[in-house]
């Protein structure tokens, strides 16, 4: 598909090196900075067309994406059409943030992410489930001002990698030739805020950012170039939730209040397991520099290195307040909305977390022309991610109960004084303790003190890759071959300390340790959040641990039975022939994809942790087909058919177990709630689909494009996380245990319908309106996988995990003398985010959702800029259903509204 990111007014507009953009349906010819015309075809903004008309595509070039009010390069994704965005989905951080994009209902995992061609490491995102291992790279961390194309290729040819079930995302960097070799610079700087920050603790409420971007060419005949694009971002942001527990959301009863349990819903009464509020007060901190130098030392060479350095550090300190019956075997006096508990506890933690993920890049390439029509390509890349998480944790619970030094943990205790009245009227629902219980500092005791806990992730990519192209000038038939090797080594670590109070340990109380307090918002009885002063907490426990009144939790057996090593080699090649004609250009290629992956795991034989190695291979052969035919100057179609696979996560493969418990004090407890257990599958295969896709794009006369396109993936062995209730560890049965497992579904299918229009000026309707224009979109998705039950049955599912039923976007823009006004609004429909195959009611779906941002920039002078951006318009929560009627709370998490107002200084440097 056709996405025109060029001028926005349908008049000219200034570009970074101080020229000016065609007008809609134009484009800026390299060689000479002459305007071509445009004739439906698939278009590369700004700076000519792009190779391959072949391609059903969408992109956003630089221009577009500074237009926006985005900061990063998944924000930008989101505008596309099929394309939408997740936050995290673990249990422990923060959701206000998109981290990773969603190609046609498949998620990141199976979305190739290429800069300039070459694949980019990905050491996971945040997980607090112990599931952060996966494929995809952390696109958050990449700015958008190292951008000088966003291409999303929908459609898959022989000559890219084949792991791209929903599609390819390749970032495309600036050189220095772009703009016909002319200088350019631009830098800007802003100032932030976000709403609802300071709660609790008082935060920085002026942030800032700070980017520029600079190239010019130089050396005898300016056969040279550089490019340096640096940016720096910080920002304090707060955050609340309200949820139910982490595993099983809700409770169902019979008549006489006796809980059931499996799949049965009882009398249909939904009752919250829990009744949990979260402030996370976020410091997110963005850094990167991108340097790339060019060199055409003859008409027939070029060569490049590129290399890019990207730091996102966030640190989270987390508040929670959390109510809980503890024993939810019965219920009493219930009615259709509310129900009693005639005893309960309450928890207040706090938790600091410190994220810091870095992706580095090293790219080089050269493109050799031997002869005409003859095209030589080298490239040689190395990437290395890297994701470090220590974690420092503190909790007290009411009566609090120990163990006997050197005997174990500590467990809250269930008491009458904090029974409560349940409420479920309303979507979120309230939890009634009485205040004055809720408010007895000295009744909250120490549960546990967790000082040193740390995840730890790293993957290095190494890539080699040769390329070979025959590709006449004129009509008449091209070849392609190439060949390249890929060693990928990724490895995941946890480590886990705990000191828990003994019987000869004195009291420790809330009472010298309270923090600022803040609104719970959906609480009815009138509570506010109560929250731990962590400096005080550390010097009260100090003297404990010292004296041995502290009993220390052996935790790792925990950390080695999820920590693991993975090494995948993969050997590609591909051939495909091309034909081009006076109005039809068609393709035809295969690809081989050999790979071979070894893993090393942990488990407890015989008392002792012996290494668990798995190994496993696979081999195939995927044909790829595309032809374009140019019914007119105005209209163009595309067809193209495709077998793409889908490789599994890397902690898939890893022959481990890892548990995971509330309070160290449930080790034992088979009755034990928020019981966790991921568990690995060395035998997993990775998924292989069969897509068939059509477009048509419609250049409009007025100026502008219309595009339209149909696709559907037929999927096999697809993936997905099974749960399952109840686990057996060391010789305990867990019933409440939650167990998750990547496992591959019997069947799976996605089909969908995208539609966008671009028009760049609405002057056809009357000159009033020259400088209005739009953009649209809308994408509608049918998916659907059956996945097996623990009897082997299956169950059929109405969507694919991670895919929305729709999507849209709507952007309209205003320019006149130089003020720009844009208002762009964004909007995903419900999505599936995780299965329990056996109890439909307890899969989980991310509510459908609305964004609206708005920008505005006003040309001082012919170089300088003042902008402002306001991004969540209206404050749109994140928000996850659970329930038969898919209308239960599972969370609820805001999105705060960011201020930013800043300058943008573009000077008119001279041409070379």
């Amino acid at each position: 598909m056709i996405a025109l990111t060029m001028a926005h007014d349908g008049g000219a507009r200034p570009l970074p090196d101080g020229g000016a953009a065609a007008s809609a349906g134009d484009a800026v010819n390299p060689a000479n900075g002459s305007v071509v015309t445009v004739t439906g075809a698939k278009v590369a903004p700004a700076f000519g067309r792009q190779p391959d008309t072949l391609t059903i595509a969408d992109m956003l070039d630089a221009e577009t994406v500074r237009a926006l009010p985005d900061n990063t390069v998944v924000e930008a994704l989101r505008r596309l059409p099929g394309v939408s965005v997740l936050p995290t989905s673990d249990s422990e951080h923060a959701r206000d943030e998109a981290t990773s994009p969603v190609i046609r209902g498949l998620g990141a995992a199976y979305n190739n992410v290429t800069v300039d061609g070459s694949p980019l490491a990905s050491a996971g995102g945040p997980n607090g489930n112990l599931r952060s291992m996966g494929r995809g790279a952390r696109l958050d961390l990449l700015p958008s001002s190292m951008i000088e194309q966003l291409v999303v290729n929908k459609t898959f040819s022989a000559d890219l990698d084949p792991n791209a079930i929903g599609g390819a995302i390749d970032i495309r960097t600036r050189s220095a030739f772009d703009r016909g070799g002319r200088a350019f610079f631009t830098i800007e700087g802003a100032g932030g805020t976000a709403s609802g920050v300071s709660r609790p603790r008082p935060q920085d409420r002026i942030g800032g950012r700070l980017a520029a971007t600079g190239g010019f060419t130089f050396g005898p005949e300016q056969r040279y170039g550089l490019v340096l694009a640096a940016n720096y971002q910080q920002l304090d942001t707060t955050a609340d939730a309200h949820m139910s527990t982490d595993t099983v959301s809700e409770n169902f009863y019979d008549d006489q209040g006796r809980r059931v349990a499996g799949a049965s819903t009882g009398n249909g009464r939904a009752v919250p397991q829990q009744d949990k509020y979260w402030y996370m007060q976020n410091t997110r901190t963005r850094a990167g520099v991108t340097v790339k130098a060019d060199a055409r030392p003859s008409a027939g060479l070029s060569a490049f290195v590129t290399g890019g350095y990207y730091r996102f550090r966030d640190r989270m300190e987390r508040n929670e307040n959390l109510i809980d019956p503890r024993n939810t075997a019965t219920v009493a006096r219930q009615t259709a909305t509310s129900g009693t508990y005639g005893a309960g506890a309450v928890e207040v933690g706090y938790s600091w977390q410190q994220i810091t993920s870095a992706t580095s890049m090293l790219q080089s390439g050269l493109d050799w022309k031997p002869a005409p029509d003859h095209n030589l390509g080298l490239r040689a890349n190395v990437s290395r991610a890297t994701y470090r998480e220590p974690i420092v944790m503190i909790k007290y619970a009411t009566n609090a109960s120990y163990s006997a030094p050197g005997r174990g943990g500590s467990t809250p205790v269930a008491t009458p004084e904090y029974g409560f009245d349940y409420d479920t009227s309303a979507f979120n629902h309230s939890f009634n303790v009485a205040p004055s219980a809720w408010n007895r500092l000295g009744n909250y005791k120490l549960l546990y003190y967790r000082p040193d806990y740390a995840r730890a992730a790293t993957d290095t990519i190494a890539n080699v890759r040769a390329d070979y192209r025959y590709e006449p000038k004129q009509s008449g038939f091209g070849v392609g071959a190439g060949v390249a090797y890929t060693v990928d080594k990724p490895e995941y670590n946890i480590y886990r300390y705990e000191l828990v109070p003994n019987t000869g340990a004195p009291a420790l109380t809330l009472a010298s340790v309270i923090g600022p307090t803040a609104p719970l918002w959906y609480n009815r009885g009138g509570l506010g959040l109560l929250t731990i002063d962590p400096a005080r907490a550390a010097a009260q426990i100090a003297p404990l641990q010292a004296a041995g009144a502290m009993n220390v939790t052996d935790q790792r057996n925990l950390s080695n039975q999820d920590n693991f090593e993975h090494s995948e080699r993969t050997l590609g090649a591909y051939l495909q022939g091309d034909y081009t004609g006076e109005r039809l250009r068609a393709r035809l290629g295969l690809r081989s994809d050999a790979t071979r992956q070894e893993t090393v795991g942990r488990a407890l034989v015989a008392g002792s942790w012996t290494p668990l190695p798995s190994s496993s291979r696979y081999h195939f052969l995927l044909p790829s087909a595309q032809a374009g035919y140019r019914v007119s100057d105005a209209v163009d179609v595309r067809a193209a058919a495709s077998q793409t696979i889908g490789r599994p996560g890397y902690d898939a493969y890893a022959a481990r177990s890892a548990i995971s418990f509330v309070n160290a004090a449930d080790a034992g407890n088979p009755n034990a709630a928020g019981v966790t257990v991921t568990v690995g599958n060395p035998d997993i295969r990775p998924r292989r689909s069969t897509n068939t896709d059509i477009a048509l794009d419609y250049r409009l006369p007025a100026g502008g494009v219309l595009s339209l396109a149909a696709f559907n993936k037929d999927i096999k062995d697809e993936i997905f996380d099974t749960s399952s209730v109840g686990y057996r560890y060391q010789n305990v049965s867990y019933a409440n245990a939650v167990v998750t497992q990547p496992v591959n579904a019997a069947a799976a299918s996605v089909k969908g319908l995208e539609a966008s229009v671009i028009v760049n000026s609405l002057a056809w309707l009357h000159p009033a309106l020259r400088g209005v224009g739009f953009s649209a979109n809308a994408t509608i998705m049918d998916g659907r996988m059956t996945v097996l039950k623990a009897d082997k049955s299956t169950r059929a599912l109405d969507r694919l995990v991670g895919q929305p039923d729709r999507a849209a976007n709507l952007s309209v823009f205003f320019l006149r003398d130089g003020l720009e006004l844009r208002a762009a609004y964004n909007y995903q429909g419900r999505a599936l985010r995780s299965i329990v195959p056996d109890i439909a009611w307890q899969d989980l779906y991310w509510a459908s959702r609305a964004q609206v941002d708005l920008q505005a920039s006003y040309g001082i002078g012919p170089e300088l800029t003042v902008f402002g951006q306001v991004q969540n318009v209206g404050g749109s929560r994140m928000t996850s259903y659970v329930g038969p009627g898919r209308n239960l709370l599972k969370d609820t998490f805001s999105v705060p509204t960011t201020v930013w107002l800043g300058l943008r200084y573009t000077p008119r440097l001279a041409a070379r």
